[in-house]
């Protein structure tokens, strides 16, 4: 655990059409990648209520969400309860890993690391 940000981005026909960073306080890194959705789940609604296509750098998150891997600890049973609710919302949601050298990965990454930045923690 330690300093966490979380960021999202909706990307439209290979446009990045909107973008948010949130300070998660301390959490570690894998309450991070679920918060990340959570938090993408609850804004998409504004664009979309139809089939929404969650991409992921977190390997664990996409597996557990998918039902592919348990979940060993409750807080990630808890959160991804959290994102099969939110999931509700709407007509589809696929859930699909993607490698940390994806560019929009990276623009998440850089975001999160500019608020860590602006909270007073220096990466």
């Amino acid at each position: 655990p330690g300093p966490a940000a979380s960021a999202f981005l909706f990307v439209h026909n290979d446009n990045i059409i909107h973008d948010e960073c949130d300070f998660n306080g301390t959490a570690t890194n894998n309450t991070a990648e679920y918060q990340a959705i959570i938090n993408a789940l609850k804004v998409a609604e504004r664009f979309s209520r139809g089939h929404v296509q969650v991409f992921s750098d977190s390997n664990l998150a996409v597996q557990q969400i998918n039902k592919k891997w348990t979940i060993n600890y409750p807080h990630l049973s808890k959160l991804c309860s959290e994102v099969y609710k939110l999931c509700e919302k709407y007509e589809q949601v696929e859930f699909f890993h993607v490698g940390r050298n994806n560019p929009y990965v990276q623009k998440c990454d850089k975001l999160c690391n500019e608020r860590l930045d602006a909270e007073g923690f220096k990466s």
